[in-house]
C-alpha cells in the first residue's frame, strides 16, 4: 500500500529537503512517486528562496529503485510510458540550476542510484549501500551505465553492472561514488553544514556553472535516453523484465 504522500518537502534557510517517503517498499519508485518528485523539483527550481536541494529517504533506504510490483503487472504500453516518465524526470533533474546533495541514509539501487549519480554531491552514512542492480530483475542497465561511466570508469562500471553488486559505503567512497561517509547519527548535521556553504554562493554563478556541466554531458545522456527507449522496449517484448520482476516479487513474498 502506498504512503498517502510518496515524498515530503520542507524548506528552511534556503535549503529544501526532499524526502522519499514510501518506507514500506524502501522508497522504490512507482508512477505516483515519479510524478510527485518531478512536480516537486519544478516547484523548487522556480522558488527564488531555495538555494540548495537535499534528497534523502525515510527509513532504511534512500531509494531502492523501481517498484517491482509495478513492473510485474505492466503491459507494453505501460512500459513505454514509464520510460518516457523517467526520461522526462531526468530531463528536469539535469536542468536544475540549484546544487543538489544526495544524503544517502541507506540503500540506493537502480533508479535510486541513478538519482544519486545525477546529484552534484553524494554524502552517505556508514549504512549506505549502492548498486546498479537492473540485471538482477531482468532489466537492461542503459542509463545507469551511462551515468556510472564518467564517475568510476569503464572497468568498474562493467563489474558493478554485470555482477549486480551492492557496495558498502566504504567501497563506494573508494570508487568515487560517494564524496564523503559519516556516521549515521552525524549525516543530517554534515549535510546541513555542506548545504549551508553552498547556499552562500551567488545563485547566478551556480546556475551558469551547472548549465555548463549539463551541456558537457548532454550528448552522452541524449544517446543513452534514445538507447533506453529502444532497448527497454525490446527487453519488455522478450518477457525478460516481466519475468524478472515477478521472480523478485515472489522472493520478497517468500522472505
Amino acid at each position: 500500500m502506498s504512503h498517502p504522500d510518496p515524498l515530503t518537502v520542507t524548506i528552511a534557510d534556503g535549503i529544501a529537503r526532499v524526502t522519499f517517503d514510501r518506507p514500506e517498499v524502501m522508497n522504490a519508485f512507482d508512477a505516483a512517486q515519479r510524478q510527485r518528485f518531478k512536480a516537486a523539483l519544478l516547484a523548487l527550481e522556480s522558488d527564488a528562496a531555495v538555494r540548495v536541494i537535499v534528497l534523502t529517504g525515510r527509513g532504511r533506504a534512500f531509494c531502492a529503485g523501481q517498484d517491482q510490483n509495478e513492473s510485474a503487472a505492466m503491459d507494453a504500453a505501460g512500459s513505454a510510458a514509464r520510460i518516457d516518465d523517467y526520461m522526462d524526470l531526468y530531463d528536469v533533474f539535469r536542468g536544475l540550476t540549484k546544487p543538489v546533495i544526495a544524503s544517502l541514509n541507506g540503500v540506493a539501487a537502480g533508479a535510486g542510484l541513478q538519482i544519486a549519480l545525477m546529484s552534484d554531491l553524494r554524502i552517505g552514512c556508514e549504512h549506505a549501500r549502492l548498486g546498479m542492480t537492473e540485471l538482477n530483475v531482468g532489466s537492461a542497465a542503459i542509463v545507469g551505465s551511462a551515468l556510472l561511466l564518467p564517475i568510476i570508469g569503464e572497468a568498474a562500471m562493467k563489474r558493478l553492472v554485470l555482477l549486480a553488486e551492492i557496495l558498502s559505503a566504504d567501497q563506494a567512497l573508494s570508487m568515487g561514488l560517494l564524496h564523503e561517509v559519516v556516521p549515521h547519527a552525524e549525516l543530517e548535521t554534515r549535510v546541513t553544514v555542506v548545504a549551508q556553504k553552498l547556499a552562500q554562493w551567488s545563485p547566478i554563478s551556480v546556475a551558469i556553472t551547472k548549465s555548463w556541466w549539463k551541456t558537457m554531458s548532454d550528448e552522452a545522456f541524449d544517446k543513452s535516453a534514445q538507447a533506453a527507449r529502444h532497448g527497454h522496449a525490446l527487453n519488455f517484448a522478450s518477457g525478460a523484465y516481466t519475468e524478472g520482476a515477478q521472480r523478485f516479487k515472489a522472493r520478497k513474498l517468500g522472505s
